[in-house]
């Protein structure tokens, strides 16, 4: 988990008492993978992680598809802490699901069935939980149905199908950096026919994730797709 302590205890009088980071060298606050598991679990080779990432529930799943190709997105970890609150007159525990982290902020995601997020309790908590902007982080909680949207899913898979477990050369990147020199966006359609090389649609997959190229994922996918310079720099 970085340099995160393995405890946070600011002293406030308010729900959250205590935020618990993993030990030095544990990724994780408790398993998520066992064979004991009842329910679905696995594995997703996350690019921008370098590792496996866990997850126990397709929501999750879909979670780590978005923001693996999500470039705003800095980095993100399952099961990140155990956060101890209070309700109730009651110390309680929790585990969010994902740390998201941006530039600009950290976010501590709970992704839930639209169901169950308007239970009482779960409502309940979500409202405490309110109180973690006081330590440095948001609490959101993040629907299921919101993560399986189409066609914004469909695109971080083929992003990620392309472009996740592949680099880009030095080579490659002055080729494409000439290409727009030339015109003002390049086209899908041109990286099947290997305008860009033979690895043309890899090139332009792995740089969207990257940030290198912009491309317009709530839009369906073509092959007059377009992708734009982004904000770094070839």
């Amino acid at each position: 988990m970085g340099n995160y302590p393995s405890a946070v205890n600011v002293g406030h009088q308010n729900a959250v008492k205590n935020i618990t980071f993993p030990e030095p060298g544990k990724l994780r606050s408790r398993k998520v993978v066992t064979r004991s598991r009842a329910r679905s679990t696995g594995k997703y080779p996350s690019w921008k992680m370098g590792r496996m990432i866990q997850w126990e529930s397709t929501p999750e799943l879909n979670a780590f598809r978005v923001l693996d190709s999500d470039p705003a997105v800095v980095r993100f970890s399952e099961q990140p802490c155990e956060i101890a609150y209070q309700q109730d007159g009651l110390l309680r525990s929790h585990f969010p699901d994902i740390l998201v982290e941006y530039l600009d902020r950290k976010e501590l995601w709970e992704v839930k069935l639209e169901s169950d997020a308007a239970k009482p309790e779960i409502a309940a908590r979500t409202a405490l939980l309110g109180d973690l902007t006081n330590w440095g982080y948001k609490y959101k909680v993040v629907m299921a149905g919101e993560l399986a949207s189409s066609p914004r899913l469909g695109n971080a898979i083929k992003l990620h199908q392309f472009g996740g477990l592949r680099t880009v050369t030095p080579e490659d990147r002055e080729s494409i950096r000439l290409e727009l020199k030339r015109r003002a966006y390049l086209v899908w359609s041109d990286a099947r026919c290997n305008v860009y090389g033979p690895r043309g649609r890899e090139i332009l997959c792995r740089l969207a994730l990257e940030g290198v190229l912009k491309v317009d994922v709530t839009a369906t996918w073509t092959d007059a797709t377009r992708f734009y310079p982004g904000q770094e720099v070839l």
